[in-house]
């Protein structure tokens, strides 16, 4: 696998602050100095905290990792100078807005525990800290891990997810005391305290096992469910290292606390992003294009061959990108004919009305490189764009090696990319930016009458606070069918507004194709962008009660509005257009399945007072 380094500023060595023994530390601050990590030792045990002034952000908590049973944590003293440096870039990202910018101080901290030698590398952002680990020579094993966070006490709510092999657990909004104890459950998880919102994950994890937490009291603790035993660091071969590098060196992930003091700072941040490395030099992901697709399975269940050329005539009609074949296509036979003549056929049509083909795949047909590799350049060669590949096994250490070679090798021929039943990403789309969307959340797939399947409002308006800051999410939004939305009664502007709120830079929209065709949205279906220049989350959005975003592509802002399972009123300020502007606006209608549609001259001087029935929603174009 292609390996990359991040280019510094500049490079110095500087004297640590403190001495060096028990007690000793490092203390480094953001760009704007108002954010600070401390690494000290306490009793021989390494710890750290962050603060944001004089507000505790994450209070005294443990560090280490557990490799060949030595405890990397204890009996630990901070040994010499500390390897400064800063980082200082700007990129093009798909999502939130157009660019993101990069900017931190990094220490590489020498350490020695249980003796052997090691370093902490810490980063500081203006919107959080990330810690990693390298590991010590000729380390065999990871055991396990003792990083940790210690929440402050004053922490009003905290939004997390149930356990889920692939991330299709509930999310909820609570107190921390109603995280059950001991239990693993699944990041990001986010807290609000003091004025901030605080949020947990990983970054750069490309071949380490995935991380989850576990609550104990006040502390948040790095669980690994699919590794409970740890792992070797080498593979059966001994030749492709089972963990990260930095500067050449074997590295853990990023361990990251995003820190933002709001909301919108919270949605908008890159830190996950800025934490991996660029794509390799030379490369060109230009072919890259968000869109829309319409999808099949969701709706009807497995695709029918005699029925395709409905599905892409429909995706041409709206206007839409792309086309999903999923899972159903295997099993096509026709005389003389077997499924890839079959599928080569169905995406030679979809060629002649201007509609891309993206295929569905089990991921147990390429587990090992060969045959995936053969696998990939088959689909590449019938013409398709890009591959769903889903079913895949507990992220395990080598599961997330292959992750990141199927990123590679779809790289190498251009293939965009959406892993489903899969791990949560952890910023790695900067690396391969045809990792375009992934599932890993519990989206439509669990409102469905056929499965006798219902979603809770809560779980909507939590997931752009948990899932959804780890990276676009393949929520397969946007129901209509009336009979589909009678238990919840999430309403049709709600549903709307799951393909602005949520990023996905291809939209898979669930429904059956007529819906959209005969909807009094059709205009908006035809229009609605995927990826954003600017985004705002709007001040009436409340973690756990109801979400609000703004969202601009060139000269227009959507908004999109879901609200929780009480009905409220909320206004909506217009202070971000710059010009007196026409609006079309969406308000729930006397039904759940039906809407009110207004136009008016709007202004940034303009508030709209919005009534939203339960589970309802607002949906605007200006």
């Amino acid at each position: 696998m292609k390996r990359f380094n991040i280019l510094f500023s500049f490079l110095l060595l500087v004297a640590v602050k403190g001495t060096f023994a028990q007690g000793s530390n490092v203390t480094i601050s953001s760009p704007d100095k108002r954010l600070a990590l401390r690494v000290f030792t306490i009793n021989k045990k390494l710890v750290y905290s962050v603060w944001s002034g004089n507000v505790p952000i994450i209070k005294t908590s443990a560090l280490g990792l557990i490799v060949d049973s030595s405890d990397l944590g204890n009996n630990a003293q901070i040994t010499g100078a500390a390897v400064l440096s800063k980082v200082n870039e700007d990129y093009a990202v798909i999502g939130n807005h157009a660019m993101a910018h990069n900017r931190a101080n990094e220490a590489e901290i020498p350490v020695t525990a249980s003796g052997q030698k090691f370093s902490i590398i810490v980063r500081v952002y203006n919107d959080g800290v990330a810690i990693r680990y390298t590991l010590p020579a000729k380390s065999k094993r990871i055991d396990g891990e003792r990083t940790g966070w210690t929440l402050p006490d004053s922490v009003t709510k905290i939004a997390w997810a149930d356990f889920s092999q692939s991330y299709e657990g509930l999310n909820y909004v609570t107190p921390v005391e109603n995280i059950p104890g001991g239990k693993t459950i699944m990041m990001p998880v986010t807290f609000e305290a003091n004025g901030y919102y605080v949020s947990i994950s990983e970054a750069d994890c490309e071949n380490f096992s995935d991380m989850a937490l576990v609550r104990n009291g006040n502390v948040l603790s790095v669980d690994f469910p699919f590794a409970k035993k740890g792992w070797e660091i080498k593979s059966a071969d001994m030749q492709t290292p089972l963990v990260g590098n930095y500067h050449e060196k074997l590295a853990s992930p990023w361990r990251t606390t995003l820190v933002a003091r709001s909301l919108d700072e919270l949605v908008n941040s890159d830190l996950l992003t800025n934490l991996c490395p660029p794509p390799a030099i030379g490369s060109d992901f230009s072919w890259v294009k968000p869109g829309r697709a319409l999808w099949q399975w969701w709706s009807i269940g497995a695709p029918k061959y005699e029925d395709q050329k409905n599905w892409y005539d429909a995706a041409a009609k709206l206007k839409w990108e792309y086309y999903l074949i999923d899972d159903g296509w295997r099993y096509w036979r026709r005389p003389g004919k077997d499924q890839w003549n079959l599928l080569k056929e169905v995406i030679d049509y979809g060629k002649t009305v201007g509609v891309k083909s993206l295929v569905w795949v089990d991921s147990k047909e390429f587990r090992k490189a060969p045959e995936r590799k053969a696998y990939l350049e088959k689909i590449k060669a019938i013409g398709a764009v890009g591959i769903k590949i889903d079913f895949i096994p507990d992220a395990t250490a080598d599961i997330m090696q292959w992750y990141a070679q199927t990123m590679q090798e779809c790289a190498d021929l251009k293939l965009l990319l959406n892993f489903h039943g899969s791990v949560k990403p952890t910023g790695l789309r900067r690396t391969y930016p045809n990792d375009i969307t992934r599932e890993a959340i519990r989206g439509n797939e669990y409102q469905m009458t056929r499965y006798r399947r219902v979603m809770p409002p809560q779980h909507d308006i939590t997931v752009p606070f948990t899932r959804l800051l780890a990276g676009p999410a393949d929520f397969t939004s946007v129901i209509l069918n009336p009979k589909e939305l009678e238990s919840t009664k999430f309403t049709w502007p709600h549903e709307f507004a799951q393909a602005i709120v949520y990023l996905s830079p291809i939209i898979h929209f669930a429904d059956q194709y007529q819906f959209y065709l005969d909807s009094p949205l059709f205009d908006f279906f035809q229009q609605v962008p995927t990826t954003w220049d600017e985004t705002k989350v709007l001040p009436c959005t409340s973690m756990g009660d109801i979400v609000a975003f703004a969202r601009r592509k060139g000269d227009t802002w959507w908004i999109g509005v879901m609200n929780g399972g009480n009905e409220r009123e909320i206004k909506i300020p217009l202070d971000f257009l710059k010009k007196k502007t026409q609006a079309i606006l969406i308000y729930d209608g006397a039904t759940n399945t039906s809407i009110d549609r207004r136009e008016q001259s709007v202004t940034k001087h303009d508030v709209l007072t919005i009534k939203l029935r339960p589970s309802g929603g607002f949906v605007a174009k200006m």
